[in-house]
């Protein structure tokens, strides 16, 4: 569902050059487009946090479908700005509902010695979709125009209602017993939690600041430049089509999921920090080579804000190992409310920028931006203890550890 969800949000990308050309939007006006995407999601995170440990996981996806289906149907027949303001926003809770859901799935998934797996998973099934998104919008964008595109897009969107309805359905013949044995089994977690909580060290305000900036950086990298920028400047100065810059983009999507089980396995092994700090830095050299007016540097740019991006779900892994499991879906829709301000920021910024001075202003500011996050993340990321595991029973994945603070 993740990757369905992605597939038919993403395809959007690419189309955003046609859509300004038809509807007479500036540069400016396009940004506003992915920022209302961005509001959408900042809206929605809350909500979907605490959605997330109250109901079963089709619950949430059926209503991101139907929500998908009905904003991508409602962008393909837009005929002014603020309609196709109110679409990107739908399109945005819709997107917030799908990925929180499954962040929160994966991330309880497993003990301390394996999240960073797990989150890469999650990644993948993620990025999978963003990777086909804009190859398939900007194909069927250059074939039957924007409009066909995000109509074939809200389709995918009623697919993902409809199985859900029909996953819901099934789950329910399976039976009282496993769903007494699944409360059975959520009470034994809660109550693990609630006894080692008092052994779990609080996150510090520098450790919450440092995990916080992380996915403020790569959403901005993401919205701001990935969906923003890279398209203007491709169709813009370097004169590509719609299909040529959907590939680009998912060129580097397909980056981005090799780099996100990496980065996952990684954080495993070695540490967390260890993995994060650098994924940041290469997501700040990446918005410096987009400054640089060739197209070859354009198409570095891509590659590298690609491999970077991999440090959301390293620092995601890192909230989940010091966090209740009881508190643990409140806190992952804080998490990702923060990354949406990044959302919503950054295309805004980056288009802005760009309309005024060029893109050596946008890309020097941006990479500002990350520079900023990676340094916050070394100075106070800090690994979890003994203490804070609970003993290297649990960090290995053992017997009580999943869903619980590790």
């Amino acid at each position: 569902m993740v990757f369905s969800v992605a597939i038919a949000a993403f395809s959007r990308i690419p189309l955003l050059p046609d859509i300004g050309d038809d509807l007479s939007l500036t540069p400016g006006e396009i940004g506003l487009l992915t920022t209302a995407f961005g509001l959408g999601r900042l809206g929605m995170d809350l909500p979907a946090g605490r959605l997330s440990q109250a109901a079963p996981p089709y619950v949430a996806l059926a209503g991101a479908g139907f929500a998908l289906a009905l904003s991508c149907a409602l962008l393909a027949v837009s005929e002014s700005l603020l309609e196709a303001l109110g679409a990107s926003t739908l399109m945005g809770c819709a997107s917030a509902l799908t990925n929180t859901t499954g962040m929160y799935a994966f991330a309880t998934t497993g003990g301390a010695g394996h999240r960073g797996a797990s989150m890469a998973l999650f990644t993948t099934a993620l990025l999978s979709g963003q990777m086909l998104g804009p190859a398939l919008g900007g194909a069927l964008g250059s074939l039957l125009g924007w409009r066909s595109s995000l109509a074939i897009a809200a389709s995918i969107g009623a697919l993902v209602a409809v199985t859900c309805f029909a996953w819901r359905h099934r789950v329910r013949g399976i039976g009282d017993a496993e769903d007494s044995a699944n409360r059975g089994r959520d009470r034994h977690a809660a109550g693990n939690a609630s006894r080692r909580a008092a052994r779990v060290k609080s996150l510090s305000r520098g450790e919450l600041l440092a995990l916080a900036a992380t996915p403020f950086a790569s959403f901005f990298a993401l919205a701001g430049l990935t969906q923003t920028l890279v398209p203007l400047i491709g169709a813009g100065e370097l004169d590509l089509s719609a299909s040529a810059i959907g590939l680009a983009i998912g060129v580097g999507a397909a980056i981005r999921f090799v780099a996100a089980w990496v980065a996952g396995i990684g954080s495993d092994r070695l540490s967390r920090k260890i993995v994060l700090v650098p994924s940041l830095g290469l997501m700040s050299l990446g918005a410096a080579v987009l400054a640089v007016p060739t197209g070859a540097a354009w198409a570095g740019a891509i590659a590298l804000l690609a491999i970077g991006s991999a440090a959301i779900s390293v620092a995601a892994a890192a909230l989940a190992d010091r966090v209740p499991a009881e508190r643990l879906g409140h806190e992952l829709g804080v998490f990702r409310l923060v990354g949406d301000l990044g959302l919503l920021v950054g295309p805004a910024a980056a288009a802005f920028l760009y309309q005024e001075s060029g893109r050596a202003l946008a890309g020097g500011v941006s990479a500002a931006v990350f520079a900023a996050a990676a340094l916050v993340a070394a100075v106070w990321t800090q690994e979890p203890t003994q203490l804070d595991v609970g003993g290297p029973r649990e960090a290995r994945g053992g017997e009580g550890a999943e869903g619980l603070p590790e």
